[in-house]
């Protein structure tokens, strides 16, 4: 289910900063759900592990960077919208405070990519 117009407002006032209208488009649709490997995160109080905020607590470096916690990949890691609106890839194991690589160029080619089932496969 996806966040409504005062959960978006909520998170917008949380987060401390206008978010990005891809993301906005995308908790519009899906807001926080257990899904992917680590899942999809979003305004999600009730459900903290799901919660974009509660995620980017962890990690108080993020916030000047701009980085906004959009998924896990189940062993602790995260996902990160950047400012330029590419997603990276943050090891917490190695270094929290630097981006492991960049893996997409859009935050909806890497939502395509983790729900995606390759077909192929038997």
């Amino acid at each position: 289910m996806g966040a409504t117009p005062e959960q978006l407002a909520n998170l917008h006032e949380r987060v401390g900063r206008r978010l990005p209208e891809e993301l906005v488009a995308l908790l519009s649709i899906c807001n926080g759900a257990a899904i992917g490997p680590g899942g999809l995160f979003g305004e999600r109080p009730d459900a903290p592990d799901l919660d974009l905020q509660s995620r980017r607590d962890l990690f108080p470096e993020w916030e000047p960077k701009g980085w906004i916690p959009v998924a896990g990949d189940g062993c602790g890691n995260y996902y990160v919208l950047q400012t330029d609106g590419r997603v990276g890839f943050v090891d917490t194991m190695s270094d929290p405070s630097t981006l492991e690589s960049i893996e997409y160029e859009t935050l909806f080619e890497f939502v395509e990519a983790i729900l995606v089932v390759d077909q192929a496969a038997p």
